[in-house]
């Protein structure tokens, strides 16, 4: 058991792996339910736990010292804001790398959101990578990933289908998690 998971268990998580032994080299995951600060955290050590080096985007902004050294250091990775320039940056740095986990909360806020962003599946498209269903569970006090999905061009189609996986899966503040109708079949 290496620290990670020592540390989780210490709060009362377990880290799962259901798609252990194929976890793609490269791969946008999604960190999902996001309602709280803390989801960070669990996520964080969860993907060490489970051996995996996850980077995470954060405003460039952000990264002035000595913050930015120790934020590049844990996976954190500077973007310039705007649709274009996210993309570009991180599509440019995957396909730059041998191995990259990208994990986004594809809501954008902790705030209740009837609609998640395009960036997860924008990101992913442009890097040709897949997308891993990756959640937070509070109920159960489980965190990980449960599937790979290959995307179409399809948007909506894509994300109903991603967010079907979570209709059992409670956040932080669950409250402030919504999934549309056509998720819940």
């Amino acid at each position: 058991m290496n620290f990670s998971e020592k540390l989780l268990k210490l709060f009362g998580w377990k880290a799962i792996n259901h798609i252990e032994g194929r976890v793609p080299a490269k791969a946008v995951v999604l960190s999902v339910p996001h309602t709280s600060y803390v989801d960070f955290f669990i996520g964080f050590y969860t993907y060490k736990a489970l051996g995996i080096k996850a980077y995470f985007l954060i405003k460039q902004e952000a990264f002035f010292f000595p913050l930015g050294g120790l934020l590049r250091k844990v996976g954190g990775i500077p973007v310039r804001r705007g649709k274009n320039n996210v993309v570009n940056d991180v599509s440019k740095a995957m396909s730059e790398s041998d191995k990259f986990i990208l994990t986004i909360a594809p809501e954008g806020s902790r705030k209740p959101v009837k609609q998640w962003k395009t960036g997860y599946h924008r990101i992913a498209k442009a890097a040709n990578v897949p997308v891993i269903v990756g959640f937070l569970d509070y109920k159960t006090k489980t965190c990980g990933m449960i599937d790979v999905v290959e995307l179409t061009d399809d948007f909506e189609k894509d994300t109903i289908k991603i967010m079907s996986y979570y209709k059992d899966i409670e956040g932080k503040h669950k409250e402030q998690f919504f999934l549309p109708k056509e998720a819940l079949k």
